[in-house]
């Protein structure tokens, strides 16, 4: 809910199971500072979700938008997973991702939620999430000291808005991904074994450096195994 109460779609994010323990972990400018009044769609409720919070710290500006780590964790209380559970199967996270060699012969897969226009009601404009899934590959030598990035903790995404499909096999505009932070970045080694890699946290729009940036999975860790502590 917006300061005008009305309601929108904020973001993605994704519910895992890290050492029997459950989390939902999205970017902070989706979740951070507007945790009181964002909810999940479940079948006959709409679930504020329960439990603790950690974020990546604001930055100095204020602005989540400089935040070049992104990240929002909540701990899921029981009472907010028993209800979660009924509607979404957790992503169950080993360590097997950590330290995961982004090959230039491997291809991703972003998977998130952006927001679409989807007409208007009484001139007013309605938006609706619109499932979006593509395949990429790593965006090597990429500029991410200009964008006050580190390769250490951030991966780069060839996304230049032109893709195709099945449907499609002429590449055309895939639109804006408005919405999509906080989605995931998989790698597929067969069709029943798949790893979280990344957390989606920003798109570049800028001319010769096009991309999708995700925070890595060892980050999001890290954060856990801190609050943990």
């Amino acid at each position: 809910e917006d300061e005008k109460s009305e309601i929108k779609p904020a973001g993605s994010g994704l519910f895992i199971c890290y050492n029997e323990e459950y989390y939902v972990v999205t970017a902070a400018h989706v979740l951070a500072e507007n945790y009181s009044n964002t909810f999940v769609i479940l079948d006959e409720i709409s679930l504020y979700i329960s439990g603790r919070l950690i974020k990546s710290p604001m930055p100095i500006s204020g602005h989540r938008n400089d935040d070049k780590i992104d990240l929002c964790i909540i701990k899921v209380d029981n009472d907010s997973t028993n209800l979660l559970v009924t509607r979404f199967k957790a992503v169950k996270i080993s360590k097997a991702p950590l330290n995961h060699s982004f090959g230039n012969e491997s291809t991703y897969c972003v998977i998130g939620y952006p927001i679409r226009l989807n007409g208007k009601v009484w001139n007013k404009a309605q938006f609706e999430s619109g499932g979006f899934a593509c395949l990429t590959e790593t965006f090597f030598d990429y500029a991410y000291e200009e964008f006050g990035f580190s390769a250490k903790n951030t991966i780069a995404l060839k996304y230049d808005g032109n893709i195709t499909s099945a449907l499609q096999p002429n590449s055309h505009l895939g639109g804006k991904l408005e919405g999509i932070s906080g989605g995931g970045v998989w790698i597929f080694h067969d069709k029943d074994c798949k790893n979280l890699v990344g957390i989606i946290i920003q798109q570049i729009l800028s001319k010769g450096h096009k991309a999708i940036l995700a925070t890595k999975i060892d980050v999001v860790l890290k954060m856990i195994e801190n609050m943990n502590k």
